[in-house]
C-alpha cells in the first residue's frame, strides 16, 4: 500500500514532513511503520485526520485551535490519543475542529470550539486539545465551517454550531447552539453533508433531499434571487430513484454520486467547481460525465475543488487550482473533468481518493501477486473496503 498527497501545505497538512506552499503533483509519503492499512481520510482548513484499519486515528498539520489533538503541530501523521485503547469508525473535520465516533457510536470531539460546533458550553470550552466523548450517538457525521451534524442511528439528525445564515435547521429564532439540538423537520436520513454555511441531507427512504442554511449561490437547490436564506429545512424532490453512494458538499457547492454511477452536481461554479462550463448554474442540476463516458469507481470534495477516481485507474479533478488543488499541472482554475498525472512507477493500482479544503491524498496498491512476494512501503495490505 502507497499513500500520496498534493495540493496545499502551509501547514504541513499534507503529512510529507514538509511545509511549502504547495505541492503541485501526487507524492509518495514515506509511511513506513505508522500503519498497515488505511480506512479514511478527511481534511480541515490546514489540517488532516487518517484514520487505519485497526482503527487507530492519526493527525498532522494545522495546529492553532487544538485540531490535531495534540499539543504541537506535526508535519508528519502521528498518532492521537495512543493509550486510550479506543478504536473509531469514522472521523470529520471542520475548518479548524475534528471528531471521531468511536465503534460503539459515541462521538469524540476536540479542536476549536468558538462558535459552540463541538456541542459543548463555549463558556467553559473555547477550545479543546482532548478529544472529549459526547453523550451522543453518532451513526455519521459531517462538519462545515462553525457547524457540526450527525445522524444516529434512528435517522435522526443533531445539529450544533453556529446558525447566523440557517444552517443549523432550527427556525430564525435559534441562530446558535452550543449543544447538540435535534432537527425536527425531515424524514429519515441515511446521508449528512455540511457545507461552509449550510446542511444538505438524504434520504433514501423517501428518494428526497432535505436543505437549509446559505443559499446565496444556489447550494441549496433553489433560486438564490428568491430564497437567499433557509432556517427550516426544506424537502427538495429530485428525479432520483435510486440509491445514493454518497453526498458531499463543499464550501457552497455539492454533489450525489448515484448507484447508477452518474455524478449529479449544483451551486457555485466561479472556479469550475461543477465540472462543466462558466456559464452559472445557480439552483440547478448539473449532470458530470467523464471523457469517453467513463465508470466512477470513487470520489471526493474539497472545498472548492473535485477529484474523482476512474474504473481505467485514471484519476481527474476539476475545480478551485489556486494552490495546485486538482494536480493537473495548471495553476488556472479547471472546468471539466481533466486527467492527473500521477506516476506511480510500477502496476499500482489507485483504490481511494480523499479531499479536503486545497489538498488530496490518494491511496494506492500493487496488484496481489506483487504484494504477496514482498511488503509494501506500510508493510500491509490494503482492508477490504479500500
Amino acid at each position: 500500500m502507497f499513500l500520496w498527497s498534493w495540493g496545499a501545505n502551509s501547514h504541513g497538512q499534507l503529512g510529507q514532513n514538509l511545509v511549502n506552499e504547495q505541492l503541485d503533483k501526487p507524492t509518495k509519503i514515506d509511511c513506513t511503520d505508522l500503519f498497515q492499512s488505511i480506512s479514511e481520510i478527511v481534511c480541515g482548513g490546514g489540517h488532516s485526520l487518517l484514520l487505519d484499519g485497526e482503527g487507530k486515528l492519526f493527525s498532522c498539520g494545522w495546529n492553532h485551535r487544538k485540531q490535531l489533538g495534540d499539543e504541537q503541530e506535526a508535519h508528519q501523521f502521528h498518532r492521537v490519543w495512543p493509550l486510550s485503547g479506543i478504536n473509531f469508525s469514522k472521523i470529520a473535520c471542520g475548518w479548524d475542529f475534528s471528531c471521531a465516533v468511536s465503534d460503539d457510536q459515541f462521538l469524540f470531539v476536540w479542536g476549536s470550539n468558538s462558535h459552540g460546533q463541538l456541542g459543548l458550553p463555549k463558556s467553559h470550552f473555547k477550545e479543546s486539545m482532548k478529544p472529549i466523548r459526547l453523550q451522543v450517538n453518532a451513526k455519521s457525521v459531517s462538519m462545515g465551517l462553525r457547524h457540526t451534524a450527525i445522524v444516529n442511528s434512528k435517522g435522526e439528525v443533531w445539529i450544533t454550531g453556529c446558525g447566523k445564515y440557517g444552517q443549523l435547521g432550527l427556525g430564525e429564532e435559534i441562530l446558535s447552539a452550543d449543544r447538540f439540538e435535534k432537527v425536527s423537520k425531515v424524514g429519515k436520513i441515511s446521508h449528512i453533508a455540511c457545507g461552509q454555511n449550510h446542511t444538505l441531507a438524504w434520504s433514501s427512504e423517501e428518494y428526497a433531499l432535505y436543505v437549509w442554511g446559505d443559499n446565496k449561490h444556489g447550494q441549496l437547490l433553489l433560486s438564490p434571487e428568491k430564497y437567499k436564506k433557509i432556517f427550516d429545512p426544506q424537502k427538495i424532490d429530485i428525479d432520483v430513484r435510486q440509491d445514493v453512494k454518497k453526498l458531499l458538499s463543499g464550501w457552497t457547492n455539492a454533489l450525489l454520486w448515484l448507484g447508477n454511477g452518474k455524478i449529479l452536481t449544483w451551486g457555485r461554479n466561479n472556479y469550475g467547481q461543477l465540472g462543466t462550463s462558466k456559464e452559472a448554474n445557480f439552483g440547478k442540476l448539473v449532470n458530470v460525465s467523464l471523457p469517453d463516458d467513463r465508470q466512477i469507481k470513487d470520489i471526493a470534495i474539497g472545498s472548492e475543488h473535485t477529484i474523482c477516481l476512474a474504473a481505467d485507474n485514471t484519476l481527474w479533478a476539476w475545480g478551485w487550482n489556486e494552490h495546485a488543488n486538482t494536480g493537473t499541472g495548471s495553476g488556472d482554475a479547471v472546468f471539466h473533468p481533466t486527467l492527473v498525472p500521477i506516476d506511480t512507477g510500477d502496476n499500482s493500482l489507485i483504490m481511494r481518493v480523499y479531499a479536503g479544503g486545497g489538498h488530496n491524498f490518494v491511496v494506492t496498491s500493487k496488484p496481489v501477486k506483487e504484494e504477496e512476494n514482498g511488503a509494501s512501503d506500510c508493510e500491509g495490505k490494503v482492508p477490504n473496503e479500500i
